[in-house]
């Protein structure tokens, strides 16, 4: 009998809910809203045929980080055996980053979007307070930060299942990065959407596929990294002035160096951290 690779691999999922299939605006995935336990349905659909897609294609380990809100989104009691959620948003340290480490084999993102300003559906970027994201100069929003934490640990992006303008700049950040459209950004607002089974399949061939073969992408080392973060006016802005007034390089614009990406954005989430619970 011809033997093959049977090596297996380990995968980290990060997760959000603005690049899901269906939804179109942010009441369907803001939680305690009417319209969230549809859209939060349509999510840990989406998520479980990732999962399944790449147990199926012969992984062994994966883990997941829910990034929306306040990361109490996945329903556990659905996850398949083994598989680990990291819930409630603790925040990244310079050595530590969601349970992502130099062990995996590929860092994927589920549900993610374009970056604040991009015109495009849903465009923003964590949180509605900033405005712009640069590291080492280079304009990033979600996806864009979480591929250099990624990288500071080795590991590549190596899967995106999102909307159209979300999958557009990952594969301008990575490319050879498998993409998955679960909708067409058409607007601000709006999308052409596909029928959720068939958003579904798509999502769990893809899985599959990237379990069993590596797609050609790499890392995005940045060392050392420069965090350049702007904000738009308001309450959260004047906390950070009055708190991190060293930061500022600009009215509306701080900026921490750092040895890694990791440790620049761990350094920004503490900052957040104590701005917040000063509101």
């Amino acid at each position: 009998m011809e033997k093959t690779d049977m090596k297996k691999r380990k995968f980290h999922i990060r997760c959000d809910m603005e690049g899901v299939a269906g939804v179109t605006g942010m009441p369907q995935v803001t939680p305690g809203d009417p319209e969230y336990p549809q859209a939060r349905e349509w999510f840990m659909r989406e998520l479980l045929a990732l999962v399944e897609g790449l147990l199926e294609g012969g992984s062994d380990d994966v883990s997941i980080f829910d990034e929306h809100w306040f990361g109490r989104n996945i329903d556990i009691a659905r996850l398949p055996k083994g598989v680990r959620a990291c819930c409630g948003k603790p925040p990244y340290r310079p050595d530590w980053a969601g349970g992502l480490d130099a062990s995996c084999d590929g860092l994927i993102l589920q549900g993610f979007h374009s970056m604040e300003g991009a015109g495009h559906l849903l465009s923003h970027t964590y949180e509605p307070d900033f405005k712009a994201i640069h590291i080492n100069g280079k304009p990033v929003g979600e996806i864009g930060m979480e591929t250099a934490v990624a990288g500071d640990f080795g590991v590549p992006l190596v899967m995106v299942a999102a909307d159209s303008a979300g999958n557009a700049e990952a594969r301008a950040l990575a490319p050879g990065v498998v993409t998955v459209d679960t909708k067409i950004s058409r607007s601000p607002f709006g999308a052409e959407c596909f029928a959720l089974r068939d958003v579904l399949a798509n999502i769990r061939a893809a899985a599959a596929a990237v379990a069993r073969a590596l797609p050609p992408t790499a890392p995005w080392k940045l060392n050392p990294a420069e965090l350049v973060c702007a904000f738009k006016p308001g309450a959260y802005l004047d906390g950070l002035r009055q708190l991190f007034p060293a930061l500022f390089v600009a009215e509306d614009s701080i900026r921490i160096n750092a040895p890694t990406a990791t440790a620049a954005w761990a350094e920004y989430w503490q900052a957040k951290l104590k701005v917040q619970a000063t509101l």
